[in-house]
Parts: C-alpha cells; structure tokens; sequence
C-alpha cells in the first residue's frame, strides 16, 4: 500500500491541506469583498463559497484516487436521502424547539427574494457535499481500511472539528457539537454505506438553519436571506451568542439523541462499502 492509501499520511494531509485552503480563503476574503464590491451580498457568498469548496472537494477526489477508493453505487440511494434529509432538518428543529422552550428565540425581520433563496439553498448543498465528500468520502474510508470504525468515525469527527476552528469556531460547547455532529455523519455513512445520507443530513441541517429559520449567522441573516428569521437571544448555553444554536445545550441533546441509535448499531457490519454517490 503507499503512503496515499495509508491512515496516518493521508490523516496529516487531509488536515494540512483542509487548514491550508480554509486559512488561504479566510485571509484573501476581505480583498475578495472589496473586489466584488458592486456585486449583491447573495453573490459574493456564492462566489466564495464555490471557491472554498470546490477547491475541497478536488483535494478529496484526487486523495480518494490516489488511495484507490472504490467508486461503487448503491441501490438504495434515494432511500438514504429521504432518512439523511429527515435526520437533518428533524434534528435542527427539534434544537430550535428546545431553545424555544428555554425562551431563547425571538422573531426578527426576515427578507430575501426566491430567487436568492433558490441560490442560497443550491450553495448549502455544495458546501455539504464538498464537506462530506472530504471526510467521510475521503479521509473516514481510508482510516477504516487499518483501524477499528469507531476509531476512524471519531479521528475523522475531530479533523472536522478541527477544520471549523480555522473557519472561525470558537467556543468549546461549539466545537464539542462540531464533533458530535462529525460523529453523526461518520455513522450515517458507515451504517448506509455510501455518502447519500450523510450529505443530505448535513445540507438538510445547515438549510433549514439557514434558509429556512436564519439562525446563522446570529442576530440577523446571511446574504441569501431567509424564510423566516429566528434569532437566538438569552443565555449562551441556549444559543443567545454569536455562535447562536452552534453554542447550545439544545443542539448537544438533540445530536446525542440523534447518534446513540446509529452507535447502538455499531457492532454489526455496514450496509456497504463507502461510495461516492452518482
């Protein structure tokens, strides 16, 4: 086997390459902005984004060619979606409805054309994608060819914690929820088999946090806009920072809830090998 199918090198790379084009993005952003000055928020976001991820994404399909990961399907992809999508914008209002009932949310003025929601809802499945793609496409699989898979699911949650402190992630109830959330999405695309439901939690989640309710950032909205917007007050424990739900007691017990299913199944074998969905 070479080094590029190896746990330890590829683990290395993956997190040298993941904090070197996530700390290159976060530097040249403001030039960027002032560049693009004339064009919409929606569009600048767009732009950066694609950028940002797209560049992950080709890091993670040269890593999985150069590992010699399969590029099988499955048959049940649609199935995978449907569970992963409802895992996603179930478990993020099932949060929010926590946070809700320890009163801290409170309405604020929502806005944002069909059109821009359209493309914002289009730019969340991308970064998903590009995400998943990374971690459990990528880096989780090659782990799980030499250790155990609760050791790959867990080394590749923290890497994904780790990628989301240089993206700007600062609290530590935030990056425990960031490993929570990794572990979620490691277990999806082990028990499923292929990246489907693990992308659709992910987009499903990060949708309907931002889109739909306008919970990030917080207070107010993104550049897309949203449905309705939702914003986190009161307590930090409960979402009232700026890292808003991110920073929640809620979020913690609903991802608990969430992945202590998908654990309980651990010991069996999964569904099948990891795939790339197409």
């Amino acid at each position: 086997m070479n080094a590029a199918g190896r746990p330890f090198p590829v683990l290395i790379a993956a997190v040298i390459a993941g904090g070197a084009v996530v700390s290159a993005a976060m530097l040249l952003a403001p030039a960027l902005g002032a560049t693009l000055a004339d064009w919409s928020p929606a569009g600048q976001e767009a732009l950066f984004s694609g950028l940002l991820y797209g560049v992950l994404a080709l890091i993670a399909v040269l890593g999985r060619r150069l590992a010699g990961l399969p590029d099988s399907t499955t048959t049940s992809r649609a199935l995978w979606i449907a569970v992963g999508a409802a895992i996603g914008i179930g478990g993020l209002m099932l949060a929010l409805g926590d946070a809700t009932l320890a009163g801290a949310v409170a309405r604020g003025p929502s806005g944002g054309g069909i059109g821009t929601l359209l493309i914002g809802t289009l730019v969340v499945a991308g970064q998903s994608a590009s995400e998943e793609l990374f971690f459990r496409g990528w880096l989780q699989p090659v782990l799980a060819r030499s250790w155990h898979i609760a050791a790959a699911i867990g080394v590749t949650a923290i890497a994904f914690a780790a990628l989301h402190i240089a993206g700007g992630a600062r609290t530590p109830l935030t990056l425990v929820n960031l490993l929570l959330g990794g572990i979620l999405f490691g277990l999806l695309a082990w028990r499923s088999g292929g990246l489907a439901a693990p992308i659709a939690a992910h987009a499903g989640w990060n949708w309907a946090e931002g889109i739909v309710f306008g919970l990030d950032p917080n207070p107010g909205t993104g550049g897309f806009g949203a449905l309705h917007d939702l914003d986190m007050t009161g307590a930090a424990r409960w979402g009232g920072s700026a890292e808003g739900l991110n920073a929640s007691v809620a979020m913690t017990l609903v991802l608990v809830a969430l992945i202590l299913p998908l654990a309980m199944s651990a010991a069996r074998p999964p569904i099948r090998s990891i795939s790339v969905p197409g």
